[in-house]
């Protein structure tokens, strides 16, 4: 006999004496993985295994109340769990965030947290609409979405008991929405609207004025990271204007640029865990758009400077070692890819034009599959002088990389899969930037990626110059 899944929460309480333990269960609907991870603050707590039918349970005793993060194979989430609660959640992988709904003693907190998490992602969209709008017309727009998110946290005081420190996280992940949007509003208006950018009111930029770069409850708030990152950019850009070099001071994926942000992490950041995530992420981002030995020797000192683990700096520098194969002048000519009949070919032998642009992508990054699907299929027809080279890195996958190649036919030619080596690894991290590439398998220009607005005009000036 089959029992419904409510039922067999129930009699999982019934059995034994559980009520000193916290509980955390549900279902999950297409699982990519056989565990779900739970974490808190970094730190890993446990990894919970998933059955057959996508059920999972997890009773453990918990001290102290607070946020954690549940992930599920690359997707992740925020829970907030207090001593005794009672949790179940269900989601569906195919829209994790938008799926995702919690019942039983904890559930009205975390609720709320993604309801507004899902408001905030909605906004986030909206931005690149309300930056068209005056800074005084925004500055209401953001402040009336504030007031709304403070009106349903004072609905939901009034029907659940919740507790101190839940009304304090609650109030900062809508404080730090009100930030971001504002530090992104700024971004948007001073790249693409600079003389509506000096209508911008003297009081506009107040609430930094409450910045906390040392705020132990908020420092696993989503929103939070995302407001330090985009306030960061901005400082970057302000530090940039204010040398009055000679440079695009808004192409934040520059060298210098995020030279610049790894400086400002070690200058604002209090929190050891969050300056390690940041300083990690920016030297990663720095020896990927490298452009020279110097850069990367650079990069190098930092890595030393830094404390690093060990494990940490070998993988860091490994990544050095990889880029510096990668630079303006390198010799591509041996690196060895597989064609669709998976035979070996070094790239020597696969460039047949005086020009080649080489690209590689992931079908597990299906927004930018999506990009450049349609970014090289408009680029081969209008350069025909130019061989463009698709180099798919899913080198565990090699049966849907080929379904996915024969069900597009434009460059079928030209798609090839890496052979995996010592840094197979690293090519993720790539999977945005293009390399231009002469008749001798040398790179003359690296640090575009396939998103740039303006990536028609480097590739004429490509063409110009070469």
């Amino acid at each position: 006999m089959k029992y419904p899944f409510y039922l067999l929460i129930l009699l999982f309480f019934s059995c034994g004496d559980n009520d000193s333990k916290t509980y955390l269960g549900g279902g999950i609907v297409h699982p990519k993985d056989d565990y779900i991870i739970l974490s808190r603050a970094d730190n890993f707590i446990d990894s919970i295994k998933i059955d057959s039918k996508g059920h999972f349970h997890y009773r453990f005793d918990l001290k102290e109340e607070g946020l954690f993060t549940f992930r599920h194979a690359d997707e992740f989430q925020m829970i907030y769990l207090k001593p005794k609660d009672s949790i179940r959640l269900r989601l569906n992988t195919s829209e994790f965030d938008e799926s995702l709904v919690f019942s039983g003693e904890g559930a009205a907190e975390n609720n709320f947290l993604i309801e507004n998490f899902l408001l905030n992602q909605k906004n986030s969209d909206l931005i690149l609409s309300y930056y068209k709008i005056s800074p005084k017309d925004f500055q209401f727009k953001t402040d009336s979405i504030k007031k709304s998110r403070e009106s349903r946290l004072e609905h939901i005081q009034e029907k659940f008991d919740l507790s101190e420190d839940f009304i304090e996280i609650a109030q900062k992940s809508i404080d730090y929405e009100y930030f971001d949007m504002r530090e992104r509003y700024a971004f948007l208006l001073n790249k693409y609207n600079q003389k509506k950018s000096n209508d911008i009111p003297e009081d506009f930029y107040d609430y930094r004025k409450k910045i906390d770069f040392g705020d132990t409850l908020a420092k696993n708030l989503i929103v939070y990271r995302r407001f330090l990152d985009d306030y960061i950019k901005n400082q970057s850009i302000k530090i940039c204007l204010d040398k009055n070099k000679n440079v695009n001071c808004y192409d934040v994926d520059s060298y210098t640029n995020l030279d610049d942000r790894i400086h400002l992490v070690d200058s604002l950041i209090v929190d050891n865990g969050l300056r390690k995530t940041y300083f990690e992420r920016f030297i990663q981002e720095e020896i990927i758009y490298a452009k020279d030995l110097k850069d990367l020797d650079h990069t190098k000192n930092l890595i030393e400077k830094f404390n690093f683990s060990e494990k940490e700096k070998n993988k860091l520098l490994s990544l050095v070692e990889f880029q510096s194969a990668l630079i303006v002048d390198a010799d591509l000519k041996d690196v060895l890819l597989k064609c669709k009949d998976l035979k070996k070919h070094k790239l020597k032998d696969v460039i047949k034009k005086k020009h080649a642009v080489i690209y590689s992508w992931s079908l597990h990054s299906p927004s930018h599959h999506k990009l450049r699907v349609n970014a090289v299929k408009q680029l081969m027809e209008k350069y025909k002088d130019i061989q463009f080279i698709g180099v798919n890195i899913d080198y565990n996958f090699q049966d849907k990389w080929l379904t996915a190649v024969n069900n597009q036919d434009e460059n079928i030619e030209n798609e090839f899969t890496i052979v995996p080596g010592e840094h197979a690894e690293f090519y993720r991290n790539y999977l945005n930037k293009i390399f231009f590439i002469d008749q001798d398998c040398r790179i003359q220009k690296s640090e575009i990626v396939l998103s740039n607005k303006d990536l028609d005009g480097h590739i004429k000036d490509y063409l110009a110059l070469y």
